[in-house]
């Protein structure tokens, strides 16, 4: 038996609601100010009426249901009541389009969306669209909707466990990951694979069942997840939820509501830094910061002498569902890098050969995998792209790196040619297949251009069609309507032709090249 032992993520937090019931477990602050507050046994209580509710409405062990909205109690209840029940939580990015989210919808095979009011009207359009929808339900309403209101349904649930077989080995939680291909794939996530990773991260970040978590990242990301939710409720600490990341309320949060850990991107600290100093940002008891995707050491300088935060670097992927590397608790930290391996995760840097790298040598990360285990179970109903990914005991993740005689690794870029901004990961052939749609376009590649908030942003290259005007208005248009504002590419440049091998595969790295000598 390993560390996550027989257990399921909603057991676990019924015994923490046993052994302290009167313990604060949840603070969620919207920003009108307002906030809710609810002890372990509390929110016990309605995960279990969400759980009946669940069941009520036909919802059984293994069917899949959506969660489209921002950060709320409402997804911590929805997530813990499909783990008691055996279901499949889903949770979308509530600025997608119709389009993205009719997919994710269809392809997950979810019954019911339970939303927002301002999500409300583009999840019915999206729904509607969709084969396997049959309810939309709305949350956290206080306008008249026509559909059904979560908290009013649940209420009329007994508070009492529901009567259902369950296993560690449940899928639970399905979480879309951009790739190259133009389609997310919906990663599956089993009880016992949260746990472990969970169990993994307390260890490696020093998370106590004394701390309380500042969770501002978006729920329906694998980061605000596994360094954060799930390490916080394996060990019992409270959790303060924000609907999402606020540079100027951050520290605010932290301090109010005492927070003694935190999980955020680089893109969220560079956007910190650049915040008027106030006494906020030294008044906090934050004594963790996990982050990914290294600041400059200019930056990670002026951090330590603004906010005296420590900051604990890691490396991890959606699939991983742990983080496999992260900076030691004890020694240097080195920032600069993505960590050393942690206890309980073996990770490889190999050549095209699958032989290991010696120190220096760029290589792809792999990291040992039990699927189900230790990193995902594979992506749903996608085997082709599951066998590519999970191979003789091996996840392949695509992202290159080297390390160093010390055994800190370096993280030099994505093989797979994700664009990574803000900590979204971003697929070129997903804008790339939107762009083609537009009248008058022979060609196109988008590809990722460094950027001092964002690490990366999308860059479309057009080749237009002989004796066809196309403008970068008209480009920029298509690709808002289509897509989320966050992969929207940020400029076209239109060319005559582009750089190809010669088995004709365009040479993104060089059309990158161009753009940055234009802007030089």
């Amino acid at each position: 038996m390993d560390i996550a032992g027989n257990r399921t993520i909603s057991s676990i937090f019924s015994q923490y609601a046993a052994y302290h019931p009167d313990k604060t477990y949840l603070i969620f602050e919207d920003f009108e100010g307002q906030c809710q507050q609810w002890s372990f046994a509390q929110f016990e209580g309605w995960v279990n009426q969400t759980a009946s509710w669940l069941l009520e409405i036909g919802i059984k062990r293994g069917d899949s249901f959506a969660f489209h909205a921002p950060n709320s109690p409402v997804f911590v209840a929805l997530a813990l009541a499909a783990s008691r029940i055996g279901a499949v939580i889903v949770p979308t990015d509530h600025r997608a389009t119709v389009d993205e989210l009719v997919y994710i919808l269809d392809n997950s095979e979810s019954r019911l969306v339970v939303t927002e009011f301002d999500q409300l009207m583009l999840t019915q359009e999206a729904a509607a669209a969709t084969s396997c929808v049959q309810e939309v339900v709305v949350s956290r309403c206080e306008h008249p909707s026509g559909q059904p209101v979560f908290e009013r349904e649940v209420a009329r649930q007994d508070p009492f466990p529901p009567n259902v077989e369950i296993s560690a080995d449940d899928v639970v939680h399905m979480i879309y990951t951009s790739g190259t291909t133009s389609n997310p794939k919906g990663v599956l996530f089993t009880n016992r694979a949260l746990i472990y990773g969970a169990e993994v991260f307390v260890r490696a970040s020093g998370l106590r069942n004394q701390d309380r978590h500042l969770i501002t990242l978006p729920v329906f990301h694998a980061a605000a997840q596994c360094h954060a939710f799930w390490p916080s409720l394996v060990c019992g600490a409270s959790i303060v939820l924000s609907p999402r990341f606020s540079p100027s309320r951050f520290f605010g949060l932290a301090v109010r509501h005492q927070c003694t850990m935190a999980a955020l991107f680089s893109a969220p600290l560079r956007m910190l830094l650049a915040q008027p100093q106030t006494e906020n940002h030294r008044l906090h008891r934050l004594r963790n910061v996990t982050f990914a995707i290294a600041l400059t050491d200019e930056q990670f300088a002026e951090w330590d002498t603004r906010f005296t935060a420590p900051l604990q670097h890691l490396w991890g992927m959606t699939e991983t569902v742990g983080l496999p590397l992260m900076s030691p608790l004890y020694g240097p930290r080195n920032l600069p890098s993505m960590g050393k391996p942690v206890l309980g995760y073996d990770v490889r840097i190999i050549d095209d050969d699958g032989n290991e790298t010696p120190p220096g040598e760029i290589g792809q990360i792999v990291v040992a995998a039990d699927p189900g285990r230790t990193v995902m179970k594979g992506y749903f109903k996608n085997p082709k792209a599951t066998d590519e990914t999970l191979r003789d005991g091996w996840l392949y993740t695509g992202d290159n790196a080297y390390h160093d005689e010390q055994g800190y690794f370096y993280f030099v870029d994505r093989g797979k040619d994700i664009i990574k901004r803000g900590g979204e990961n971003v697929a070129p052939s997903e804008i790339e297949s939107v762009i083609k749609e537009v009248g008058g376009v022979s060609d196109v590649a988008v590809v990722g251009m460094p950027d001092p908030m964002f690490d990366e942003v999308p860059h479309a290259f057009v080749i237009p069609q002989p004796d066809v005007t196309l403008t970068e208005e008209e480009i920029i248009e298509q690709c808002s309507q289509s897509l989320t504002r966050f992969k929207v590419p940020v400029a076209v440049t239109f060319c005559e032709e582009f750089p190809r091998t010669s088995v004709g595969k365009i040479q993104k790295h060089l059309l990158r090249d161009q753009a940055l000598e234009s802007t030089e």
